[in-house]
């Protein structure tokens, strides 16, 4: 098995590709452990309950038109939900590619963070806004 080291991600979010101001991205899903045992066990048996995903991103800021923060901001105000997709390499979607989508929802975001001297970026977290939670696409 080829190790993978990451060097072309793509990041779209609602349909605007931000990957050339991406730095940092993670795809994350996780369930509840749910324990299951029951009397005359001699070990614990847990089952798996209700799932939850997240992406969270690091990009460099940018007011432009269509840029970093004509995107995420109206995003964060509406409350509304919006698909966000990940892919580990630029190349096209297969099952040694394949991309991450999720409904989202943006609950929090920092337009303007940085010392002086510092390039500004903004931290986001997009979180499940959809009973899918993260798919995983092959084609």
């Amino acid at each position: 098995m080829a190790k993978f080291i990451l060097k072309h991600p793509v990041i779209t979010v609602a349909g605007v590709d931000l990957t050339d101001h991406c730095s940092s991205v993670e795809v994350s899903t996780e369930f509840d452990e749910v324990d299951l045992t029951t009397f005359c066990n001699d070990f614990r048996s847990f089952g798996q309950g209700p799932g939850d995903a997240n992406i969270t991103a690091t990009f460099f800021q940018d007011y432009a038109s269509g840029s970093v923060d004509a995107t995420l901001w109206p995003l964060a105000q509406s409350g509304g939900t919006f698909d966000v997709v990940v892919r580990g390499g630029s190349e096209a979607v297969s099952s040694t590619n394949p991309k991450y989508t999720m409904t989202s929802r943006l609950f929090s975001y920092t337009p303007l963070s940085g010392g002086y001297g510092d390039a500004s970026t903004t931290d986001v977290s997009f979180r499940n806004a959809g009973s899918a939670g993260l798919s995983r696409g092959t084609s």
